[in-house]
Parts: C-alpha cells; sequence; structure tokens
C-alpha cells in the first residue's frame, strides 16, 4: 500500500502537534531510508516497511510481542534507536506508521471478522487496550518526543499550551419519549409497569420520565454558561430506519418531536444526524440526511437546512466504507470513534483528526472526533459497569490527558439514562448527580492560550 504524499504530510504534520502547514518546511521532517535525503531534514523517521510490506492488511502485521519504549512510550514499528548523523537527528522508531495505525483505525480492516452482535469492533478486543493503552492518548505523546528531537537539532520549538480547546456536549435520541403512542402504552400494559400507569404517561397526567429535555437544558446552561474554552451541544436525530434495534421509529413530523426539536434549536444547538442501525451497512445515510435537512428547512429554519454532523446508532459505523459513504453525502464531521464497551481513546489522541483511509492510504476531509466518554459505558453491567466513585475517578483521568494535550472531551450522554429514579430508568440513582459532577470537573478545566503558550487559569495538576 503505497501512503499518499498528501496523506503522508498531514499525518507527519498532526504527529508533531502544530497545525501550521508550514511546519513541515520549518522544521523539515523527513520519512526516507535513503541516506542521501538525510542533510536536507532536521529530523528523518526510518520507515519499517509497514506500509510496503505484503502482510500488510493482514492480521500477521499487527504486533504481537512486548512493545519496544523510547522514554516510556511505546510504539509499534521499528526499532528503538535514536542517532546523530551529522546535523540530522535519524529515528529508527517508525513513529508514523505506529500513529497510522491508531489515527486510521488500520487494525479494523485487518481483522474484519471480529465484530460483536451489533457489527461493531469491540473494544476489549482492541490492540490498545490489550496492552493497557486505550486509556493514553499515545499519538499525543510521540508529539511531545518529536519536539524534544527537534530541540536536539537546535529548533526553537514551543510545546504547545495545556488546556481543554473544546467541550462538546452530545446526546442521541434514541428514545426521545417513553409512552408516545398507543403501541408503548400496550407494551407496558403487557410486560411493564400496567395500564394505569402507561394511560397517566400518555395523557401527560403525570411526567414521562424520558423527557429530561427541561433539567438537560437547565443543567448545562447553569454550569457550563462561562467557560473558557469554546462549547457545542449537538443533539443527534434520527430520521429513519428499518431494524428491531432502530425502535422506536418516530417521525419528525410527529406534534411531540416537532415540538422538542423547536425547543432544542431555541437552545441553539446544534442538530445531527444519527445513522440508523441499518444504515450502516448499506448506505441508507444518504436518504436520511436528506430528509433530516428538508425538516429543519422546512420546520425550523431555512438557513439552517443543511446537516455536517453524524454519529451512527449504536456506535456501528466502523468499517472504511462507512466513512467514505459519509464523505460522500457531505458529512463533514463524524462523532462516532468511542468503543461501547469500554471508554477511552480509540483513535490514540484526543485532537479531531482527518480521517486516514487504511485501505487506500488516501487522506480524506471527513474530521473523527474522538468520543471521550459515553453513560451506557459506564453503567451497563455488560460494559463497564462502574460504581459512581470508579466512574468519577476513570472520566477525571481521561479529561486530564485531553486537558495536557490540548485536546477536545466529547460527552455522549443519553436523555433516558438521565430519569434519574423515575421508572424506568437505568438501575443507576447517582446518574443524575454524576452528569452533575461531571459538567462541574469540566468547568473548572483552563483552555489553552495559543498567544503566550501558558494556561489562563492556573494548573489542575
Amino acid at each position: 500500500m503505497v501512503l499518499h504524499e498528501k496523506a503522508l504530510a498531514y499525518l507527519l504534520r498532526f504527529l508533531s502537534g502544530m497545525d501550521d502547514e508550514a511546519v513541515l518546511r520549518t522544521f523539515r521532517i523527513g520519512y526516507t531510508a535513503d541516506e542521501e535525503k538525510f542533510p536536507h531534514y532536521d529530523l528523518v523517521f526510518l520507515p519499517s516497511g509497514f506500509f510496503e510490506s505484503e502482510r500488510y492488511g493482514t492480521e500477521d502485521s499487527i504486533p504481537q510481542g512486548p512493545l519496544p519504549q523510547i522514554g516510556n512510550v511505546p510504539f509499534l514499528y521499528g526499532d528503538p534507536v535514536v542517532e546523530q548523523r551529522g546535523q540530522t537527528v535519524l529515528v529508527h522508531a517508525d513513529l508514523p506508521a505506529s500513529a497510522f495505525f491508531f489515527l486510521s483505525r488500520y487494525e479494523e480492516i485487518c481483522r474484519r471478522k471480529t465484530r460483536d452482535k451489533h457489527g461493531r469492533y469491540p473494544g476489549r478486543q482492541s490492540f490498545a487496550y490489550k496492552h493497557r493503552l486505550l486509556e493514553r492518548p499515545l499519538v499525543d505523546e510521540y508529539g511531545v518526543l518529536i519536539r524534544q528531537w527537534l530541540r536536539q537539532c537546535g529548533k526553537s520549538v514551543p510545546e504547545p499550551a495545556r488546556g481543554l480547546s473544546k467541550l462538546w456536549v452530545t446526546h442521541d435520541l434514541d428514545r426521545p419519549f417513553f409512552c408516545k403512542g398507543w403501541r408503548s402504552v400496550l407494551r407496558e400494559t403487557l410486560r411493564g409497569k400496567g395500564l394505569s400507569y402507561a394511560l397517566k404517561v400518555h395523557t401527560g397526567k403525570i411526567q414521562d420520565p424520558y423527557d429530561t429535555y427541561s433539567w438537560m437544558f437547565e443543567t448545562e446552561e447553569e454550569r457550563l454558561q462561562s467557560l473558557p474554552y469554546p462549547r457545542q451541544t449537538v443533539y443527534f436525530i434520527k430520521s429513519g430506519g428499518t431494524d428491531v434495534c432502530d425502535k422506536p421509529h418516530y417521525k419528525l413530523t410527529s406534534k411531540r418531536i416537532k415540538r422538542l426539536l423547536r425547543q432544542i434549536d431555541a437552545q441553539k444547538a446544534t442538530l445531527g444526524l444519527h445513522g440508523s442501525y441499518s444504515a450502516a451497512g448499506n448506505g441508507a445515510s444518504s436518504f436520511e440526511k436528506k430528509r433530516l435537512e428538508w425538516f429543519i428547512r422546512h420546520k425550523l429554519d431555512k438557513n439552517k437546512n443543511k446537516v455536517f454532523l453524524f454519529r451512527s446508532h449504536f456506535l456501528r459505523s466502523c468499517e472504511p466504507e462507512s466513512f467514505r459513504m459519509l464523505e460522500k453525502i457531505g458529512i463533514t464531521d463524524d462523532f462516532t470513534m468511542g468503543y461501547a464497551d469500554v471508554a477511552g481513546f480509540r483513535l490514540g489522541t484526543c485532537r479531531p483528526v482527518i480521517w486516514l483511509d487504511p485501505a487506500r492510504g488516501t487522506l480524506s476531509h471527513l474530521v473523527l472526533h474522538p468520543l471521550t466518554v459515553m453513560d451506557n459505558t459506564l453503567y451497563q453491567k455488560d460494559y463497564m459497569y462502574l460504581d459512581e466513585d470508579s466512574a468519577k475517578e476513570y472520566c477525571a483521568g481521561l479529561f486530564e490527558k485531553a486537558r495536557r494535550y490540548g485536546g477536545e472531551v466529547c460527552l455522549l450522554w443519553h436523555n433516558t439514562t438521565l430519569a434519574g429514579n423515575a421508572y424506568p430508568g437505568p438501575d443507576v440513582p447517582w446518574a443524575r448527580s454524576f452528569y452533575i459532577y461531571l459538567l462541574d470537573y469540566l468547568s473548572k478545566m483552563e483552555a489553552p492560550d495559543t498567544i503566550s503558550g501558558k494556561s489562563t487559569i492556573s494548573s489542575l495538576s
């Protein structure tokens, strides 16, 4: 597989941790085995043969044994050797290939049969989890090494300021309401709490336990109104799907959904497409996107008639074909990149990254946003199943890693998990207090000061 020139240039730039495209010219970072070219660079990575190997794209290309390290930072390909060649620092550790492995989700094309019952790549089967790296944004750690080596060349390279670059507060509307129609009333009559309860919820005599939106609006605004860094709230809406896992099949034109989406729009939140369960395999997201855009144009605001943000239902989008389809239909940003069964840095970074196609070696236009943590990942028995204190400690650890490397935090919280003790909420009586804790914790974190290179408030560490 040939890594295209634009893809390689972007990979080296992302690795360096400096977004300016001139960085490759200013600091002259190379990726070559041609010794005659070494003097043209300040820093050279020696290719390990990963991209040219006949094993590329096969499971045999995934490292198996203990990983080599440089400065307590493990890498996947090459050797732990750094030497000086004249004015050039030559690194035998193939950090570009190691970073590509994580950023492109390379292992997932090598192990296409490794999928759970929902067609997802399991986090506990991932290379990062098995090597205890999932809680480390390893690609961002590579950037620290690279900047050290550039300074060794006599270059003045500032360390990126610590702090969060952005907070994404996202919600998937899988089940907007509990008893929205007569089918759900029948469901509760036969299998739930009974006809009386279902009728009271359906007729509004008691509040629908899944209608937690006012609480979310008020709580998020109260806790996050004075953040020193940008915050964007996104509600991902389903607009299609025929699979049983897409239930309830709500319609955008129903009165309750229209009213809810208008409330969301009034909060200045963004609407994104929640691609259906079935769309992940059959490309139906194009039709679903057009349907949602029609609704926004005709029912909300004709000036907001395009949908650019996407998350796949059940976090099912993991194949290169899925990403190519998203790019083709005009999606610019994907928020699916987290494992359902365990939280961590699935992409090996806490920063948004342009997707590198592992099958073609090309650079796309689709930005992948690392999903830091999802509520169900923490709560469910078949996932992490943490108690409140353990969940707080785990999430705080991920947030601090994002702060350290100037990354983003992306939360995924469902309206249903915030039902608290109300039937039929999750068996997590601390769900709301825990969410408040996370918001309060994030509100105390600083933003990077891109001018001075210093944090805007004192460090939390």
